[in-house]
């Protein structure tokens, strides 16, 4: 399904005033899990995080490409792809489920159902979908219940041309629609509710009604009309009219209804899922984020500057300005995916780029500094992941 092209002065008319929201803050985010499964993760993090702060990280020998190729062999686990080689070992539904169709298009599509099945299997013992299985074993939500993991994994199901594994768990799939809708979508609204607080890649920072949350909001509503067996209690909402309206800037999208500024993700997300197409849109979102640095070192930071009053409070304690202004290597093969569209010449200039870092480091690393440095938190307890599994989108980019 395509964007709508309806005229922004018409759809402000049906819609009404766009809404301004206070800042969201501590309050809005989810409490502490008291959950052993998350507090041994976490210290397998810090743990990990202080050896690579000692020894660094594992070199792989060979081109840029061979890099990424080795990042990825190391995320295979024999049942599924991992997040990460490093401390990220787990299933993580959306990184996979953003990785899925490149990996599908550099041979792997095997692999990807394999580890969709294996994940499925887990989510049917626990009764739900979540954003991570530790140990192999606990599906657990981190940091709170995410707006992403349900459409992404139906997005990816539909990637892998794997219907199959929709019709075998069929009643999961269609209770946790259900789940879904009654817990992130305001149907006064249209979009995401304005209250609380959703996981998405951005799970350590709080925000009303993201972009990213009405991103996967839309797409599902998309996907479900694909796959017949589904319930689909969005139809007849058109959230895209709304982002529109409450987002759309005609320059850029704003990042959630209690911000004005435009973000990296909230730039990117809504193009790369196809939710919206319009060339037009999309080249005034790209020269905003050009012209703003969010592409400096290399793409792509999400925000122009450290925001610490939108910070969860544990993670800024250990990670501070972990998602304000370094850059994102998950975000940025995603952003060269579309920009090649619209400029070839500055996505192949960004790519030489990040092949510059990737080669000095020898690894596909999580993050970088605003001075191209692996990102450090505080007292050792983190350090930049290691052999991200992002490695297949950005090898996809020499397809």
């Amino acid at each position: 399904m395509t964007a709508s092209l309806v005229p922004l002065e018409s759809t402000a008319r049906e819609l009404g005033p766009r809404l301004v929201l206070p800042p969201a803050n501590a309050a809005d985010s989810a409490p502490l899990p008291l959950d052993p499964v998350l507090w041994a993760a976490g210290a397998n993090v810090a743990v990990r995080s202080a050896v690579r702060r000692l020894f660094g990280w594992k070199r792989y020998k060979g081109s840029v490409e061979a890099i990424c190729r080795s990042a990825i062999d190391d995320c295979w686990t024999g049942e599924f792809f991992a997040g990460s080689a490093g401390h990220f070992k787990q299933f993580w539904t959306r990184d996979l489920a953003m990785c899925t169709p490149a990996l599908c298009r550099l041979g792997m599509r095997e692999q990807v159902i394999d580890s969709w099945a294996w994940g499925l299997e887990q989510f049917e013992k626990a009764g739900r979908i979540t954003t991570t299985i530790f140990r192999r074993r606990y599906p657990r939500d981190v940091y709170a219940y995410a707006c992403d993991s349900l459409p992404l994994m139906l997005h990816a199901l539909r990637a892998a041309d794997a219907p199959h594994l929709v019709d075998r768990h069929q009643e999961l799939l269609a209770r946790e629609v259900h789940r879904y809708v009654e817990t992130v979508f305001d149907p006064e609204l249209g979009m995401a509710r304005t209250a609380g607080y959703f996981s998405g890649p951005r799970d350590c920072m709080t925000g009303r009604s993201t972009v990213f949350a009405n991103t996967t909001i839309a797409l599902l509503a998309d996907l479900l009309d694909d796959f017949p067996s589904l319930p689909n209690p969005l139809r007849g909402h058109d959230v895209r009219a709304a982002m529109r309206h409450h987002h759309w800037s005609g320059d850029y999208f704003r990042d959630s209804l209690c911000r004005e500024v435009p973000s990296g993700d909230g730039n990117v997300w809504p193009f790369f899922f196809g939710v919206f197409t319009d060339p037009d849109m999309q080249r005034r979102a790209f020269g905003t984020l050009e012209d703003r640095g969010f592409t400096n070192p290399v793409p792509l930071r999400y925000f122009e500057r450290r925001m610490p009053e939108s910070e969860l409070t544990v993670p800024r304690l250990f990670t501070p300005n972990y998602q304000g202004d370094p850059s994102w290597m998950q975000l940025a093969p995603a952003y060269l995916s579309l920009l090649r569209n619209i400029d070839e010449a500055k996505m192949k200039q960004h790519r030489e780029n990040m092949a510059a870092l990737i080669a000095r480091d020898g690894n596909y690393l999580e993050l970088y500094t605003p001075d191209g440095k692996p990102y450090k938190g505080r007292a050792w307890l983190y350090h930049a992941d290691e052999g991200m599994i992002w490695a297949a989108m950005f090898l996809d980019l020499y397809t």
